[in-house]
């Protein structure tokens, strides 16, 4: 069985399970089936493919509504199609935008938007997550599970052909978690 034929059986098994919950509850059914398939599936790399293609297949079963809060944003963040991505990306943006007052971004370096799946270790625990930002100075991603590292919390980002990245978290919320890195890389 191919990887795209896996994800939409997957997608047609756990639909009913979804389909009449609000998107608060979707994403923690989605964290456990997450949990269950990164346990089923043997392989890291399978397990990589298949995940965006099923939440992308959940999606389109739903209709693939414009997001409207930040649990559908998440959702739409690990879909394997770039246009849930694009439009979890443009929610965060326009949230940031309204929670930040005029003349407050702190960042030291311009920062680049990002679309891609990495690893957050946490205390010896991998974390599936999407990078959703990244600087020299910093990264911000969004999680899959519901549980996150908190403000404070000492971290490593995989980021993807750059290495592993020590980091400290700065914030978490419903927007993902921003991370401020421990030593920024000489300029290139």
């Amino acid at each position: 069985m191919s990887v795209d034929e896996l994800a939409e059986e997957l997608a047609d098994f756990w639909f009913s399970a979804i389909a009449e919950a609000r998107w608060e509850q979707r994403l923690r059914i989605l964290d456990d089936i997450h949990a269950q398939l990164r346990a089923d599936i043997q392989s890291k790399g399978e397990y990589e493919a298949v995940s965006p293609g099923f939440v992308a297949a959940i999606i389109e079963r739903l209709g693939a509504p414009p997001v409207e809060n930040d649990a559908q944003a998440r959702i739409y963040a690990f879909s394997g199609k770039e246009r849930h991505q694009d439009a979890a990306r443009a929610w965060s943006q326009r949230a940031d935008s309204a929670n930040r007052m005029p003349g407050s971004d702190r960042r030291r370096f311009p920062r680049q938007m990002v679309q891609a799946i990495s690893e957050l270790w946490v205390q010896g625990r991998s974390l599936p997550c999407r990078l959703i930002d990244l600087s020299r100075g910093g990264a911000r991603v969004v999680v899959h599970e519901s549980r996150v590292p908190e403000p404070g919390a000492e971290v490593q980002l995989v980021v993807p052909d750059k290495g592993i990245r020590d980091a400290i978290v700065v914030f978490a919320n419903d927007l993902g978690v921003g991370l401020r890195f421990a030593e920024e890389p000489l300029a290139a």
